[in-house]
């Protein structure tokens, strides 16, 4: 293939995903001068770069977080943290010459399809001079990820004293000393809460619902695993696949009725009785949900923490924040020196602030947000030609390996790249018939699994609709994406 032949194509962001596309596309189909990385960042990394709380790190083992084609022998730990998993990313694309591809603090801000040029008009705006360039492109593949837009509750806004985001951390605040509120029991919140515990005068915890907590082994590879891992072909591969079909064995926890979700379930309420002595600790740590219901969170340090004597856990929703206070609906009131944020992304916003105008200059995010995103395979929407998602929606796994989940998606979007390409096609869309088949699978296939408990979590819309999580087994995503089924496709 020639390089003159290839079709110009935007990746939006720099982080595993992104990476990720750039580097097979040039792997397997030699496709170099034409890549244009886009990166409001200034380096690589995506959320693990903007991530830099105290305890954030990976929930699955290193391992099982690593491309197939970029298997790391490395890996300190059995869960990475952040700073090793960035050094990682950083060493991918400097080992794939991908820095070269890419503008940082340029941030894409408009999509629109032309629908005579079968190209997309791109708006890139540089964070740096505040000029807005206008550029078009044969394909687009948005690489932006899901947890991404801090959701900032508005009723925190009169609060003055210092208040951030996990996700934006303030590492120049000290909290040494001071009475720290931590609003949120999420994933953040179970890794940030036993870091910073010890070293605060009082901690509040504001918890709307209790999390599950499934106990976390965590250990350190010793210098010898590490080089056999790099010296005996093969060895590696295999530790790879243990962990995968252990994580894949573990899909059939989150389907009622089934003897693997009440052994999980059994382990997980032992593990929480042995952690936490005090019966009113644990009736206010009692989730009130379905285990899995919402993402289950590993840990081995977070019931301990709370079990400290200068911990405050407060169930009773927030009625009101001033300038220095929180008052709750029981009337509880607490005067914290520091705020932090651990609430979440705003997962169900999509690619925004990313404006996407499809066929008919229609505004996706709009119809998305009305109607519910359709996608087939999560990865191309019949309203978006030529625009490929990564962990777009119905995409995210609840159980495994993401970037397992996303590598998939990479290999078949390089695949219909290349079909493209042999075809001499300017455009690509999938049957509006297929897109719906595709839908009507996804939905159905919720029946009998435990996230039809509606539970209020990120996972669904505010519809109850499940918009973001792929709802069976990732070997069965695996062999939907094996191949690009061309019948159900349109080129033209």
């Amino acid at each position: 293939m020639l390089v003159e032949e290839s079709p110009s194509i935007c990746i939006i962001g720099g982080g595993l995903g992104g990476i990720g596309a750039a580097v097979r596309l040039r792997q397997k189909l030699n496709i170099t001068n034409s890549i244009n990385i886009f990166d409001e960042n200034k380096d690589v990394g995506g959320t693990w770069l903007v991530n830099t709380y105290p305890g954030c790190a990976c929930d699955l083992p290193s391992h099982m977080y690593s491309y197939s084609f970029e298997k790391n022998s490395n890996w300190s730990k059995q869960y990475p943290e952040q700073k090793e998993i960035l050094e990682y990313i950083r060493n991918f694309a400097e080992k794939y010459d991908i820095y070269k591809y890419i503008q940082f603090q340029h941030r894409v801000s408009t999509l629109k399809w032309d629908e005579i040029e079968m190209k997309w008009n791109v708006a890139v705006l540089n964070m740096k001079t505040g000029l807005e360039s206008k550029l078009k492109f044969d394909i687009v593949i948005s690489a932006v990820g899901v947890l991404r837009m801090s959701n900032y509750p508005v009723q925190f806004d009169d609060f003055k004293g210092p208040k951030f985001h996990t996700a934006e951390w303030n590492s120049e605040v000290d909290l040494d000393g001071k009475v720290v509120a931590v609003v949120g029991s999420g994933a953040s919140a179970v890794q940030v809460i036993p870091k910073i515990v010890d070293n605060v005068k009082e901690l509040i915890v504001y918890q709307r619902s209790p999390a599950w907590i499934f106990p976390r082994i965590q250990f350190e590879y010793p210098e010898w695993t590490r080089k056999t891992f790099e010296k005996v072909p093969g060895l590696m591969w295999l530790w790879r696949c243990l962990l995968f079909w252990w994580f894949e064995y573990t899909f059939w926890a989150f389907r009622l009725k089934t003897p693997i979700r009440m052994g999980f379930k059994m382990i997980t309420e032992r593990y929480f009785k042995q952690q936490v002595k005090d019966p009113i600790l644990q009736a206010k740590l009692t989730p009130n949900y379905e285990l899995g219901c919402k993402r289950v969170a590993p840990s081995s340090d977070y019931y301990p923490a709370l079990s400290k004597p200068n911990v405050t856990i407060i169930n009773s929703p927030i009625k009101l924040v001033t300038a220095n206070e929180i008052i709750n609906e029981d009337g509880t009131l607490c005067q914290p020196d520091v705020l932090i944020l651990a609430t979440g992304f705003k997962t169900q916003d999509f690619f925004a602030p990313l404006k996407i105008f499809g066929e008919g200059s229609e505004d996706l995010f709009q119809k998305w947000k009305k109607e519910g995103p359709s996608i087939y395979l999560g990865i191309l929407s019949h309203s978006a030609p030529n625009l490929f998602f990564l962990t777009g929606p119905t995409t995210i796994t609840a159980h495994n390996s993401l970037l397992f989940q996303t590598e998939c998606q990479i290999e078949w979007v390089v695949k219909l790249v290349g079909e493209m390409i042999h075809r001499k096609a300017g455009m690509v869309t999938v049957k509006k018939c297929a897109e719906k088949e595709y839908m009507d699978f996804v939905q159905s296939s919720f029946e009998g699994t435990v996230w039809t408990g509606n539970c209020g979590s990120w996972y669904a819309n505010e519809r109850g609709m499940m918009t973001l999580l792929w709802p069976k087994s990732l070997v069965s995503y695996y062999f939907s994406t094996r191949r690009a089924d061309c019948s159900k496709l349109e080129f033209s």
